[in-house]
């Protein structure tokens, strides 16, 4: 499943939500109430497949992404043989996205070892059939970074970036994306990193559900991010929209 082209479609792209843990009856009433297309990701096998079936109801809206979150590695018997499970049902049913994936040393740092062997599994699939990388990287921005460079990796996204700013020059020059969210509104790291960073590296998301500090994520959000990242760069709002549906054609288009 490949993203057909966002900017003949619609107004907003969010490119990193949790949207599987609704409904089919709220995801219906959500995607009609915006011209939006919503990046799903995943995290774990069950919810990889939940969300290829999302994809399937909902093909004009929903671009799926299967994974598994570094939070779960620790919960599973096999996390290896897991992620290799995934990676056969995204080739099965021609999904172009892997996420959510990555590393975690701030929150999940005891299962960092089980992690690396996870995420090379999925490192391993994005070299050799060109898939997009919707990543996790919380304390370990430069190590995943180094690991895309090393393996050649072309297209990633580094969900919800609190990173170092020296860092957004090497993501960059490598062509890789930022994803910027709600809590944009009231947290200084990610509005510091949206201030240092190029407009073209810039992506919308919502993160949906997760709550930050009283913020519901939600995919009707994407539009104050938009709003938000447009006053931070001093440019109209409609400009910005139309700039980051381009960026996000350019990181999951074909």
């Amino acid at each position: 499943m490949t993203a057909q082209n966002p900017e003949l479609h619609v107004d907003y792209v969010d490119v990193h939500s949790h949207l599987y843990e609704y409904d089919n009856d709220y995801i219906g009433e959500l995607v009609k109430r915006k011209r939006i297309l919503i990046v799903v990701v995943s995290d774990d096998y069950e919810s990889s497949l939940r969300v290829i079936e999302l994809a399937k109801s909902f093909p004009q809206n929903i671009l799926p992404c299967v994974g598994l979150h570094p939070w779960e590695v620790g919960k599973k018997t096999d996390p290896v043989n897991e992620a290799n499970k995934i990676v056969e049902i995204a080739l099965e049913n021609n999904v172009s996205c892997l996420g959510e994936i990555g590393l975690d040393t701030k929150f999940v740092g005891d299962t960092i070892e089980v992690q690396r062997r996870v995420f090379n599994v999925f490192i391993r699939a994005a070299k050799e059939y060109d898939l997009t990388l919707n990543l996790h990287t919380a304390g370990t921005w430069e190590e995943v970074y180094e690991i895309l460079v090393r393996n050649d990796i072309g297209r990633a996204v580094f969900h919800w970036y609190t990173g170092p700013l020296y860092m957004l020059t090497h993501l960059y020059d490598a062509g890789y994306f930022i994803s910027v969210n709600p809590a944009i509104k009231i947290q200084q790291k990610h509005r510091a990193v949206v201030s240092a960073a190029p407009l073209d590296m810039l992506v919308s998301e919502s993160d949906s559900p997760y709550e930050y500090r009283g913020i519901k994520m939600t995919p009707l959000l994407v539009e104050d991010v938009v709003k938000e990242i447009a006053a931070i760069k001093n440019e109209d709002p409609s400009y910005v929209a139309k700039a980051l549906v381009n960026n996000a054609w350019r990181l999951f288009g074909r």
